[in-house]
């Protein structure tokens, strides 16, 4: 498992962004929080699941006291070439 930090936005009064730090590529929009963060998980294998197919090393995540995060059962540091 690994866990990413994200960045919260509100982008008007009704929508908020989530964005990763560490994989820019991951944004999620959604009504609100709860369906931003319902929906990260998904969005985040997607992506990492692409640097896969294309060779890339899945970035190591950030170290970002306080910040929420969002986790991925999908893809662990287990055997992985780790970027950080």
């Amino acid at each position: 498992m690994i866990a990413y930090p994200v960045r919260v936005t509100p982008v008007d009064k009704h929508l908020v962004m989530l964005t990763f730090h560490d994989v820019p590529e991951a944004v999620v929009v959604a009504a609100d929080e709860d369906d931003a963060f319902g929906r990260a998980p998904a969005v985040l294998e997607t992506v990492l699941g692409g640097y896969v197919l294309e060779g890339r090393s899945i970035p190591a995540p950030s170290d970002v006291c306080g910040a929420p995060v969002v986790t991925t059962q999908r893809f662990s540091t287990l055997g992985m070439n780790i970027t950080g």
